[in-house]
């Protein structure tokens, strides 16, 4: 049995499951995936058997004893596991099963800490070593480690004797929309992914106020997420004290392949994250996925904005509410289309996910005997 477990995050998410599982299945790789989250989803086919946790009944622990469980009855070959929560789970089967373990990087967890740790500067950087003396006491029942991006370090996997594999978080050029680019998409703007303050959502929600003194039809979409239930108050909240009703609209959590859709109906893809130590780091996915749509985009000035070669990119300085209303109107008045193609094109031909899932297959290979 080959087990992919993940702990928090959709089972139909688009690293897991539209990426990484559909490359295995496309290889004839039988899959068993485990997922714990509030969904009723059921991704079972011909080659994949899933099974989800319902997270408000499974605690983590809850849930990885249930998994050892049906791991004694039919022993997995390999366990691919994707947040460091389940590093435990990989060292009990390591132990009594010497299952192959894959260990799958999607964050660096001390810049999450340094970003939304409530304590001080001593007491945050304390549990930050904390953390990373933990996941160094597990690598070793680790066989591979695969990252989100090469900008991840964490406690040093280089340094403990890995390589690496990098796997970006690229689109796969398999459900690409198609991008008509004559359409007029009018005075639209949009956000999709996690919501929370850290993400520049309460300066964007500002900055439409402005923006709808000067282009009185815009509308900005919001998609997925709030981090918290009070962040989702406030901002609702701010919302309706702008009289941006007409203006804003959030409409939660949408399928992987619904947002292709609304991705290609927008103007204007939006990155306002704000300067901290994690935006510092990751380029975030939805740039690519702007890119492949058509959309103009306009993000924060970070460094990892600028790692990838972008046409057209309109950077802001972060936590800047004038200025970001300035470039919002300015690319809803820019009607190049130019750019826009050449971004699609390099989405097509070099930051798909096609051109680096090999690296996927050949860790696979190397551990199936």
């Amino acid at each position: 049995m080959i087990c992919i477990v993940s702990c928090e995050h959709y089972p139909d998410d688009e690293r897991i499951y539209h990426r990484e599982i559909q490359t295995l299945v496309n290889n004839k790789i039988n899959i068993t995936y485990f997922s714990r989250s509030e969904s009723d989803m059921d991704l079972s086919d011909q080659f994949v058997s899933h099974i989800n946790y319902q997270k408000s009944s499974f605690s983590t622990d809850a849930y990885q004893k249930d998994l050892l469980r049906i791991f004694s009855e039919n022993r997995p070959r390999i366990l691919h596991i994707h947040e460091p929560d389940l590093l435990p789970l990989a060292k009990v089967v390591k132990e009594l099963f010497n299952t192959k373990v894959i260990y799958d990087v999607h964050e660096d967890y001390p810049s999450l800490i340094q970003t939304f740790s409530r304590w001080g500067g001593i007491i945050k950087n304390l549990n930050g070593k904390i953390w990373l003396r933990k996941e160094k006491q597990f690598l070793e029942y680790v066989d591979e480690i695969i990252i989100a991006s090469p900008a991840i370090n964490n406690c040093g996997y280089i340094e403990n004797g890995f390589i690496p594999i990098v796997l970006e978080n690229f689109p796969s050029s398999t459900i690409l929309p198609k991008v008509d680019f004559k359409l007029d998409r009018g005075n639209t703007i949009i956000y999709h992914g996690h919501i929370g303050p850290e993400r520049g959502i309460t300066e964007l929600i500002e900055s439409i106020s402005m923006v709808a003194k000067r282009v009185n039809d815009v509308s900005l979409s919001l998609f997925g997420t709030f981090r918290t239930e009070q962040y989702k108050k406030n901002i609702l909240s701010l919302i309706h004290q702008l009289g941006l009703n007409d203006h804003v609209e959030w409409h939660g959590h949408i399928s992987h392949r619904e947002i292709w859709d609304q991705l290609a109906k927008n103007a204007i893809g939006v990155i306002p994250f704000l300067d901290n130590p994690l935006t510092r780091l990751g380029t975030p996915t939805k740039l690519f996925e702007f890119m492949a749509a058509g959309c103009r985009i306009v993000a924060s000035d970070l460094k990892p904005m600028k790692r990838y070669d972008v046409d057209g990119l309109s950077l802001v300085k972060p936590g800047n509410v004038i200025a970001l209303a300035d470039h919002l109107v300015k690319e809803l008045n820019n009607k190049s289309v130019k750019e826009l193609q050449i971004n699609q094109r390099k989405i097509i031909n070099e930051y798909n996910w096609e051109s680096i899932s090999i690296r996927l297959i050949k860790v696979y290979k190397k551990l199936i005997p």
